[in-house]
């Protein structure tokens, strides 16, 4: 009798339970023992399909919170993983630890900590999703509660990859361990902005708009990245971005180039270098052989093209990537390449690439592709290609079909403005 008293007691405090609202509640995932010896022992939890307990060989957990580093030039501070909060350990040297952040590895001066194996939850989902913007430190925390322990601080001022979006939390991934981020604390990443100029003249010289800026517009818009502190970015920084590699600055910006028109050097060049600015070029190599050594740069003639000492000269500030080598053509307002195979393009791109050994982008000529030309981009090694669609560069898409933003004497400095800043929508 004593025992039917407890199992209608025990049901009845169940029912109580579900119908209090808990919609997350899996009886699937109940577990009853020593029912003979009137015992009964509930275990109700809710199934996570992202993580599972594994045992870790090298586990480093700190006694005192440590600033965490990305490597670039310099160490910069990203963050600060909390004491007493284990991560997996994947390397280390004489000075630093070695974690990882999503897919980036990160550094942790080696201070009093304690290295073990040891079990943790660790997440499971790796594919990138997305990117959110921090505006002030922002807590990482163990749970999606934030009555949970902080397992790290984030710097204000970046962008850092997520892997998950539940409910009110977003999840990153750190030392392999779940990281819940309030989505009320950050904002989602829009993208990065990626700008695209082809020929550049002093206002009084342009006789058209068309693929041109006057130098007057472009000298105002690089001013207004250097008075607010932007970083430029390379097309490889961009890639490791895009996979969730690379944590960047909130203020970040690609400065593209199309076609090697020799007035980028006359014109865009110096005041690059001025500012400490890098640059993607992107090379149509059958051209650089129009011309060897110095060139009078003629504003008022036919267009004419870096040569392949230019290209040695200004290695400094731009990055030479892929335009192809013959196949930068219109035929009956469509490209070129259409009328080749991919073993034609490839053939193509690899002449192309030949004169540009640091090259990881291609820029499709007129901003027109199919499939067969992206096919051929990865064959040969290329990571990054870039179309003419307008649009931030995110995670949504293809990392071979990345937006820029055209910039001609038709685009406002306010449009400029509202592009770089984030604030710009499409439909």
């Amino acid at each position: 009798m004593r025992r039917i008293v407890v199992g209608v007691l025990l049901l009845a405090g169940l029912i109580i339970l579900i119908s209090s609202g808990n919609g997350k509640m899996n009886l699937a995932g109940m577990s009853v023992f020593d029912r003979m010896q009137g015992k009964v022992f509930a275990q109700i939890f809710q199934k996570d399909p992202y993580t599972s307990k594994r045992e870790f060989e090298r586990v480093l957990t700190l006694q005192e919170r440590q600033p965490i580093y990305m490597k670039r030039e310099t160490f910069i501070p990203i963050g600060e993983l909390e004491a007493d909060q284990p991560v997996v350990l994947v390397g280390e040297d004489e000075a630093y630890y070695e974690i990882q952040l999503g897919k980036m590895t990160v550094f942790i001066r080696k201070e009093q900590a304690t290295v073990e194996k040891k079990k943790l939850r660790v997440f499971l989902h790796t594919e990138r999703l997305a990117a959110v913007k921090t505006f002030r430190k922002t807590a990482v925390y163990e749970n999606a509660d934030v009555q949970s322990g902080i397992i790290l601080q984030l710097e204000e001022g970046y962008r850092y990859p997520i892997v998950q979006d539940e409910e009110d939390w977003y999840i990153v991934k750190i030392g392999e361990r779940p990281g819940y981020i309030h989505k009320q604390s950050v904002a989602l990443d829009e993208g990065l902005p990626v700008l695209v100029y082809h020929h550049i003249l002093p206002r009084d010289e342009m006789k058209t708009m068309t693929s041109t800026i006057s130098l007057e517009s472009f000298e105002q818009q690089m001013g207004y990245l250097a008075d607010h502190k932007f970083e430029t970015l390379t097309s490889q920084q961009l890639y490791d971005y895009l996979e969730g590699r690379l944590v960047v600055p909130s203020k970040a910006v690609l400065i593209t180039f199309d076609d090697g028109l020799l007035s980028s050097k006359e014109y865009a060049y110096p005041i690059l270098k001025q500012y400490g600015f890098k640059a993607p070029h992107h090379i149509i190599s059958t051209r650089t052989h129009r011309a060897h050594g110095g060139q009078l740069f003629d504003a008022e003639g036919p267009f004419q093209y870096l040569s392949a000492e230019d290209l040695v000269e200004m290695k400094d500030v731009f990055d030479f990537e892929a335009h192809t080598d013959n196949l930068h053509a219109l035929l009956n307002n469509k490209g070129m390449v259409f009328e080749h195979s991919k073993e034609e393009i490839v053939a193509d791109l690899q002449r192309n690439i030949e004169q540009l050994p640091v090259a990881v982008s291609l820029a499709y000529p007129y901003g027109q592709y199919n499939e067969e030309f992206i096919s051929a981009a990865k064959e040969i090694g290329l990571l990054i290609g870039y179309t003419t669609v307008e649009g931030y560069a995110n995670m949504k898409g293809s990392n071979y079909e990345v937006c820029r933003y055209g910039m001609t004497e038709k685009k406002s400095f306010e449009q400029f403005v509202m592009y770089v800043d984030g604030d710009m929508t499409w439909q």
